[in-house]
């Protein structure tokens, strides 16, 4: 991620370089989108879709995590559970005695560490469209084509076929990037990119504060 001083860089050459990395970005989700065409009419199936979506969409952020707002506390303590595998304390914090896809789980627990459930500002939930349609009830849901802010969550839906798959959180926007943390994400909190106008992005959720 680029960072420009504009006490040194003139506004043409900062709008300059702005559109030359996203003519770049466009050219890579064009690529993306051609492979994924030739895999489905290839005839290897939606499972193969569905994990390509998933690899190529999807990027592990090299960046440190103070790229993240720290300073929103759902974000500040997702992020600091970066690294852990497994799916524990998650699992069994929510109620289960054997390990569950648990990135919805990871999401609860982080509310709860920062007084959301309590005070009724975010959804409890294991099955990641329960999450989506707690947020849709309460006129709290964001479309994809809206602009999420730090601490909301965000909705993934792989294959695009109407069903949601995965749940993050939002930890910074900038320019035409989404990053998040996530739970199980290969079986571990990892902090992630996406470009704003991802397909495989769902909607958002959005907590009022």
């Amino acid at each position: 991620m680029e960072n420009y001083d504009t006490r040194y860089v003139q506004d043409d050459e900062i709008r300059a370089r702005i559109r030359e990395r996203k003519k770049r970005a466009a050219f890579k989700r064009r690529c993306i989108s051609a492979v994924i065409a030739v895999l489905l009419v290839a005839g290897l199936g939606a499972g193969l879709g569905h994990l390509a979506g998933r690899l190529v969409y999807s990027v592990v952020t090299r960046e440190p995590v103070s790229t993240a707002d720290v300073n929103v506390p759902l974000v500040g303590t997702a992020a600091s559970q970066l690294g852990n595998e497994g799916g524990e304390p998650y699992c069994t914090w929510y109620g289960f005695d054997y390990r569950v896809e648990w990135c919805a789980c990871f999401i609860s627990w982080c509310e709860d560490r920062c007084g959301l459930l309590e005070a009724d500002k975010a959804p409890k939930f294991a099955i990641v469209g329960d999450g989506a349609a707690w947020f849709e009830n309460r006129d709290q849901w964001l479309r994809s084509s809206d602009a999420p802010s730090a601490g909301d969550l965000i909705f993934f839906d792989w294959d695009r076929d109407g069903v949601y798959d995965h749940v993050g959180i939002v930890s910074a926007v900038e320019d035409d990037t989404v990053f998040t943390i996530e739970g199980n994400s290969s079986d571990r909190c990892r902090q992630k990119r996406y470009t704003l106008d991802s397909p495989v992005i769902a909607g958002y959720g959005h907590i009022v504060s």
